[in-house]
């Protein structure tokens, strides 16, 4: 050939296809060409396909492409598109019968398909609907894989992308988003609820905050954020995964069932009189109260008087309480001092206590107390009265050691109307006492000094003689008495594993009501034999 250009076409088509027969897509064609002007090319597409191209201005340049195999027809627009896009230009589909080359960078303002496959690889717009990555993050990182021309505009209502390029370009981009639209466990916030066995949401959320504020954060997380939901006590974490694996063993251990106190009380008056009394007889004090509020019980039971205390060996085995005889040995003492009048059990109230929390106990009634009398517009005179509690309150706050001991912060107070004051203001009084005690399971800590003074007049008479007006008095005797009133609480600690543990321990405290009560009448029967 003498021209330049060299143009070398091995086609399986007939060369009537070549002159416009229609041709099947499938069908394969061998081509080379080297150095032909690029609008002769394009020329040459449109015959090969039997297609209309429309050429808005001139295009200049040249292709050569040495072919060694077929390509099918539709092989041939891919690379045409390629040629066109490397000189700024493309070639998109009208919709009016005809193809059009025209400038890249003009095309995505023009009439392109939508989210549907067209005949040739042209640029179009898809839609990249995104589940766990930002839209605009995830647009930052698509726009390095598009094409000169090609856009990628985010949309943050929808959490998509509105992508605008050829298909190739398309497809590599949906194929990073699988990759690329995945839930971050290090950095995506999500929303978990627990509920709560044991632990009170409320407090857990304060515990949990304190906790959260000492974290250390790798970059781009963001430090959990914890509410609680009073009504199913449940709190609800929203924090990336990471985290929340990362605190959840903590909050597991805090919710793990919380050992219990069971606290068995008992709110007794002894007459320091009377127990002088019944101590002489039995061989016991009424008891000792020292500086620190507690109070001791100093007996001799049992020192040749009774019996030692005989408990079944299996009991003991099934409470483990060290001091289980000396407890025995206490009740005793009470229960004598009860019997012989020397003592008034005013109230045995229980109360089940959670580890390191303060229950509280109150034995008593509401009084209306005036508060004084003001006068009317009348002139009539008008009372106003105040409600004020008068009896005991018992504040108990248990915590539990590791070597089944139990520290005891006990706030004791007592409020009582002073006797033989004016009843319409009268006076009050207000004993209290605050201690604390280490005690083993089942030993009894006692509380006194909430001590008040008893006074009783007493009178005799010579009959007759003594109701003479004026000499009378010569033949009478009036005699005062004084008496210490000692309110003693006795309060015993007994430690529950598990709730589930109650019942049992009421049945086994139960027997040993019985063997003390065996054990009183023992001294009791002893002691009026030997007199």
């Amino acid at each position: 050939m003498k021209s330049a250009v060299k143009l070398l076409i091995v086609s399986f088509l007939t060369v009537a296809s070549l002159e416009g027969a229609p041709a099947s897509k499938n069908e394969a064609t061998s081509i080379a060409v080297d150095g032909m002007n690029l609008s002769d090319f394009i020329k040459l597409v449109a015959k090969v396909s039997n297609k209309n191209i429309f050429l808005t201005e001139e295009v200049g340049g040249k292709i050569s492409y040495a072919g060694n195999k077929p390509i099918r027809r539709e092989e041939l627009f891919t690379l045409l598109q390629s040629t066109l896009e490397a000189r700024g230009m493309t070639m998109i589909d009208t919709g009016g019968g005809y193809y059009s080359i025209v400038k890249s960078a003009d095309a995505s303002s023009m009439n392109l398909p939508f989210l549907k496959k067209t005949d040739i690889p042209q640029m179009q717009t898809e839609i990249l609907d995104l589940k766990f990555a930002g839209a605009d993050a995830m647009a930052v990182k698509m726009k390095n894989f598009s094409s000169k021309n090609g856009k990628v505009i985010p949309s943050k209502e929808s959490n998509s992308l509105i992508v605008t390029d050829l298909p190739a370009n398309i497809k590599t981009m949906q194929q990073l988003k699988k990759v690329l639209d995945v839930r971050d466990e290090t950095t995506a916030n999500y929303a978990h609820v627990i509920q709560l066995k044991n632990a009170d949401a409320k407090s857990l959320v304060t515990t949990l905050s304190t906790i959260i504020s000492k974290m250390v954060l790798s970059p781009g997380q963001q430090p959990p954020s914890i509410t609680s939901d009073d009504s199913t006590n449940s709190i609800i974490i929203i924090s990336s995964d990471d985290l929340y694996k990362t605190l959840l063993p903590t909050i597991e251990g805090l919710d793990g069932e919380r050992q219990q106190v069971y606290v068995k009380a008992k709110i007794i008056e002894i007459s320091e009189n009377k127990a002088k009394e019944v101590g002489v007889k039995y061989g016991l004090s009424g008891g000792v109260s020292g500086s620190s509020g507690l109070f001791t019980f100093n007996s001799l039971l049992g020192d040749g008087k009774t019996g030692a205390i005989n408990i079944d060996p299996t009991l003991l085995a099934k409470l483990s309480i060290p001091s289980i005889t000396a407890g025995v040995a206490l009740g005793a003492n009470v229960s004598l001092l009860n019997k012989q009048g020397a003592a008034n059990v005013l109230s045995e109230p229980s109360i089940l206590c959670i580890n390191n929390q303060e229950s509280s106990i109150y034995v008593g009634k509401t009084e209306s107390i005036s508060s004084g009398t003001t006068l009317s517009g009348t002139g009539l005179s008008q009372s106003s009265y105040t409600r004020q509690d008068i009896g005991l309150t018992l504040k108990i706050k248990p915590r539990l050691s590791n070597d089944n001991k139990v520290l005891l912060a006990v706030e004791t107070r007592l409020e009582d109307i002073e006797p033989n004051t004016n009843a319409q203001l009268p006076s009050t009084t207000k004993r209290e006492v605050k201690t604390s005690a280490i005690v083993n399971n089942g030993e009894s800590v006692i509380i006194g000094g909430l001590i008040k003074d008893k006074y009783d007049n007493s009178g005799s008479k010579i009959p007759l003689l003594g109701d003479i007006p004026l000499l009378g008095s010569l033949f009478r005797d009036t005699a005062t008495s004084h008496d210490k009133i000692n309110l003693v609480i006795i309060l015993t600690p007994y430690i529950l594993d598990k709730s589930t543990d109650l019942s049992t321990l009421r049945t086994q405290l139960e027997e040993l009501d019985n063997i003390q009560q065996k054990y009183i009448d023992n001294v009791i029967t002893s002691v009026t034999k030997g007199e």
